[in-house]
């Protein structure tokens, strides 16, 4: 059918001519599409329907001066470019979320550095305060957090009642923290 009596028939509403235009055109307009986009790319079919849908809405528009191949491939273009656009505001989004989700890592992986780097010092701090106190407290504290002993393990090594090394154990305890204090406040390590 002639391209001229075929939009006439389309822009007098007749479906069929809408459907003989599209059956015309859509394979050279999905090659196009596969050519521009790759032929990986999930949108080529809403590509293609915008491009019809922009097509049937202008093509009273459409003034015969190119062949309406033509006209459609044009139209396919700027969907393309278009499509294209968004896709770069999404892949820029995307690379800006996932730089933001980096930095934020980072960070946490430095206070994570940081935090170890404290408790290193932290403990180096206690085990000189340990090493400073007398001999009974040394031994006590020593036995409970070095080894881990229990309570009962702890009496039996040093050959005193329980009630003893839990009352020794919380002096002790209580002297290593003013000393760990009084160590942090001078600056000791």
């Amino acid at each position: 059918m002639d391209e001229r009596k075929l939009v006439e028939k389309v822009l007098k509403g007749d479906e069929r001519a809408k459907f003989d235009l599209y059956q015309a055109h859509r394979q050279k307009l999905y090659s196009f599409c596969v050519y521009m986009m790759g032929k990986n790319d999930s949108e080529i079919e809403d590509i293609l329907q915008e491009v019809f849908l922009t097509a049937f809405q202008k093509l009273s528009q459409f003034e015969f001066r190119s062949s309406l191949n033509t006209w459609l491939t044009q139209i396919c273009i700027h969907q393309c470019y278009r499509q294209f656009r968004r896709k770069s505001r999404l892949v820029a989004q995307e690379q800006e979320s996932l730089e933001g989700l980096l930095r934020v890592r980072a960070m946490e992986t430095a206070d994570q550095h940081s935090r170890i780097e404290d408790r290193k010092e932290e403990t180096e701090i206690v085990r000189n305060a340990v090493e400073k106190m007398g001999g009974p407290c040394r031994q006590i504290l020593e036995l409970r957090s070095k080894s881990g002993a229990s309570y009962i393990e702890i009496a039996r090594v040093l050959k005193v009642p329980i009630g003893t090394v839990m009352s020794r154990l919380a002096r002790c305890t209580a002297d290593l923290r003013e000393l760990v204090k009084r160590m942090i406040d001078e600056g000791w390590k």
